[in-house]
């Protein structure tokens, strides 16, 4: 049996608090459950007040994030290398939150280029900050007399 994921992207959400927001804990819950993305795997990385670093895989979280409606399919895919690297870049006393997320959306269109012997020749991802940036600009523009 081969696997049939389509392009997965791993995402660090960075917070100023030891533990994940619940209301970010929900959201995370409710896009999945749309089903335009599968969430893979994810992780909390931590580094407590006194610098000590912990890392809770999905089977380690307990109360951390509630888990018990979804299913992990590709649970451990975010490797022990990934999240080190991430925590580096946690503060002592604050988090974040490892998601391993499939665009399930384009599984079709991923088969059908593969079937079509088509070679990705640009992936990139424009964060959402710059997206809402440069529209509002465009909007300004827009609006403002010639």
């Amino acid at each position: 049996m081969s696997s049939s994921f389509g392009p997965v992207e791993l995402v660090a959400l960075a917070f100023g608090a030891p533990r994940i927001p619940p209301p970010v804990a929900r959201a995370v819950l409710d896009v999945a459950g749309t089903g335009a993305v599968t969430l893979l795997d994810l992780a909390v990385v931590r580094h407590g007040d006194d610098g000590d670093l912990v890392i809770l895989e999905a089977q380690d979280l307990g109360d951390e994030v509630d888990l018990v409606e979804i299913d992990l399919p590709a649970s451990g895919l975010t490797g022990d290398e990934d999240l080190r690297e991430i925590a580096t870049a946690v503060e002592p006393g604050t988090s974040a939150l490892v998601l391993a997320i499939e665009h399930t959306w384009s599984r079709q269109l991923v088969s059908a280029a593969v079937a079509a012997d088509a070679d990705v020749i640009l992936h990139e991802r424009v964060p959402a900050a710059t997206v809402n940036e440069i529209a509002d600009q465009a909007e300004t523009a827009a609006g403002s007399p010639a």
